[in-house]
């Protein structure tokens, strides 16, 4: 027969009170088994999901649309705005330009009456106007609505320079920083100082630092300065001979003066010293030669008659 409990008894001692805590202290730890839901029923947060995507859908297409709305509005407003007067082209000023004319450079940047301003590209316009070689730097920029201002650096020649030591040697423009830029065509100022190297020279090369070639340069830039006696106008040519270093001839003069390599400037001033008191003495005309690097701190001068 059966053991009989009470249903009102007090229910299990201290044992079961002990397990009931122990329990109670392990469940946190050993994590809650997630729940299936039954099949066919969605949970709250898939009904989210589904809202939430469904939602994103919607605004994006509707930015796209908008986006599409706008992109032709601009489309529109600016074919508008090309074939419309008012940025149509009609005044081109040129500032800074002395040896290029102005319709040269005009020409060069691509530049035509009645073009639209807003279909111009001013970087690419520059760079067509630098493609001359007398040009340093252009600047190209719009004056709204219809005007284009162009504004130049030109190169300006010091002497000109032999391709190669010879007489026949193309000749090309220097400029103040040594910088080879244009080739000597006919019909242009010839009116400079010649120099001839020792070597081939090309346009757009810079002359060395160094050496006897730009010795020869010093001394025009010497003589550049101004000096009444022996001003760079006064030069005829400075020829670098790898004998006797740098041959000055004057334009009025046809005796030689013999530079040397080394003290060029304290050459030049004792030569414009010299060339004075030739003057002043009224002497100059029966001179041979000078020379300059004849000993230390000695000069030559000598003369074709007593």
């Amino acid at each position: 027969m059966a053991d009989y409990r009470s249903r009102y008894s007090p229910g299990p001692g201290k044992r079961g009170w002990l397990r009931r805590v122990a329990a109670a202290l392990i469940s946190p730890l050993a994590g809650r088994k997630r729940t299936v839901p039954p099949a066919g029923r969605a949970t709250v947060a898939q009904v989210q999901r589904e809202w939430f995507f469904r939602r994103i859908s919607r605004s994006m297409v509707l930015c796209l649309l908008l986006a599409g709305l706008a992109g032709a509005a601009a489309w529109s407003g600016w074919r508008m705005l090309v074939r419309s007067d008012i940025f149509r082209l009609t005044t081109v000023t040129v500032q800074g330009n002395r040896q290029v004319p102005s319709d040269t450079i005009i020409e060069a940047a691509g530049l035509e009456q009645g073009m639209n301003l807003l279909i111009l590209d001013t970087d690419q316009a520059g760079r067509r106007i630098s493609a001359n070689p007398w040009i340093r730097s252009a600047t190209v920029r719009r004056q709204w609505p219809s005007a284009v201002l162009i504004q130049v650096r030109e190169y300006r020649p010091l002497a000109m320079i032999r391709q190669g030591g010879g007489a026949d040697g193309d000749l090309f423009y220097i400029d103040r920083h040594g910088e080879i830029f244009a080739r000597v065509r006919p019909g242009q100022d010839m009116d400079y100082p010649v120099l001839s190297p020792d070597r081939q020279v090309h346009a757009g090369e810079r002359l060395a630092e160094t050496g006897a070639v730009h010795e020869a340069f010093r001394l025009l830039l010497l003589a550049a300065r101004g000096n009444p006696i022996v001003p760079v106008q006064a030069i005829s040519e400075i020829h670098v001979s790898r004998e006797r270093g740098l041959v000055l001839y004057l334009v009025d003069r046809p005796f030689p003066i013999y530079f040397g390599r080394e003290g060029i400037r304290k050459k030049y001033y004792r030569l414009v010293r010299i060339l004075s008191r030739l003057y002043r003495r009224d002497r100059i005309d029966a001179v041979r030669e000078i020379d300059m690097d004849y000993m230390a701190n000695r000069v030559l001068v000598a003369r074709s008659a007593p």
